[in-house]
C-alpha cells in the first residue's frame, strides 16, 4: 500500500472531508452556501465534533450531503462515522427545551422558614374554611326566588301535624338540553375530525409531529426509500431533521416547508387543516 493510501486510511472523517475540499479549491463559506448549512455546522464536521450537530440522524444527513458535494464515497464516509462513534445513538425522548436542572440541596438553615410558611398556609386554610362554614342570612333576591318558586302539596295531614311544602329548585326548571350543554364542558365544542398525513422519505430524516391536542402523533426516524401514513387532527406542529429528504401531504394536498421555518437542514413549522403552513411552533 502506498504512503498516500496509508495516510488516507488513517484519516478521520473530518480530515477526509477537509482534504477533499482543499483538493477542489472550495472555501468553507462556499460549501456553506452550496449545502444551505450554517458555517459552524461545516466546521464541526471537519473537526469531528459530531455531537455539536445534535441527534445522530442530523449528523448522518449532513455527512451524506457533504460527501456527495465533494464527490466522496458516501457509504464509506457514513460507515467510518458509524465505526468511529460506536454506532448510532437514539435521540433522547425528552426534548432539551423541557429538561429541568437539578435542584440544589436544601440548606439546613432554610427549614425554620419552610416550617413557618407551612404553618401560615394551614392557618389560612382553616380561616377560609371557617369563613365559608359560618351561618349566613338569606339574601333578599334569594328569599324572593323561594317565595315565587312552585310548590307541591304533601299528603293530607290531620291533628297537630305540620304541613310541609316542597320547594322546587330553580335549577330543576332548566331544560335537559341546557343541562347537557353545561355539563359537556368546552371539549364538546372542539372538532375531532382526523385527516390522513403521508410522509415519503428520499433520505433518512428524524420527524416529530404533534396534533391539535398536543399529543405526539409521530416521533421516529424515517428511513430512505420508505413511506409512512397516519391519521392526525390538525393543526399540527412538525419538526424535520432533514427536510429535503421527506415529502409531506395532508389529505392529498402537498405540504410546502416555509422558507422562514428552515434552520440549516432542519425545519420547524405548523400545518393547518387546509394544508397551509406557518413558520414556528406556537399554535
Amino acid at each position: 500500500m502506498s504512503a498516500t493510501a496509508d495516510k488516507a486510511a488513517a484519516a478521520t472523517v473530518g480530515e477526509r472531508l477537509r482534504a477533499a475540499r482543499d483538493r477542489l479549491g472550495l472555501t468553507l463559506q462556499k460549501v456553506s452556501e452550496d449545502l444551505h448549512l450554517d458555517l459552524p455546522v461545516i466546521e464541526a464536521m471537519e473537526e469531528d465534533r459530531f455531537r455539536a450537530l445534535g441527534a445522530p440522524v442530523y449528523a448522518r444527513g449532513h455527512l451524506r450531503k457533504y460527501a456527495q458535494l465533494l464527490g466522496l464515497d458516501v457509504e464509506a464516509v457514513l460507515s467510518q462515522y458509524e465505526a468511529t462513534h460506536n454506532g448510532p445513538v437514539s435521540p433522547s425522548l425528552v426534548p432539551k427545551a423541557i429538561e429541568h436542572p437539578a435542584m440544589p440541596p436544601a440548606r439546613r438553615g432554610a427549614w425554620p422558614i419552610v416550617a413557618m410558611l407551612a404553618g401560615g398556609m394551614v392557618l389560612a386554610g382553616l380561616g377560609l374554611w371557617l369563613w365559608h362554614a359560618r351561618p349566613r342570612a338569606a339574601r333578599p333576591e334569594t328569599a324572593q326566588a323561594v317565595a315565587n318558586a312552585p310548590v307541591s302539596a304533601g299528603p293530607a295531614l290531620s291533628g297537630t301535624q305540620v304541613a310541609v311544602t316542597h320547594i322546587v329548585p330553580h335549577e330543576a326548571t332548566r331544560s335537559s338540553a341546557e343541562s347537557h350543554r353545561l355539563s359537556a364542558g368546552p371539549e364538546a365544542t372542539l372538532g375531532s375530525a382526523k385527516l390522513r398525513l403521508r410522509l415519503i422519505f428520499s433520505a433518512d430524516c428524524w420527524v416529530e409531529i404533534y396534533d391539535a391536542s398536543g399529543a405526539r402523533a409521530f416521533y421516529d426516524e424515517g428511513v430512505a426509500a420508505t413511506a409512512r401514513s397516519l391519521m392526525v387532527a390538525p393543526p399540527l406542529r412538525v419538526l424535520l431533521g432533514n427536510y429535503s429528504g421527506v415529502e409531506l401531504a395532508l389529505d392529498g394536498r402537498s405540504i410546502t416547508v416555509p422558507d422562514r421555518a428552515r434552520y440549516g437542514a432542519t425545519a420547524r413549522f405548523r400545518v393547518l387543516e387546509s394544508g397551509a403552513t406557518l413558520p414556528g411552533w406556537g399554535l
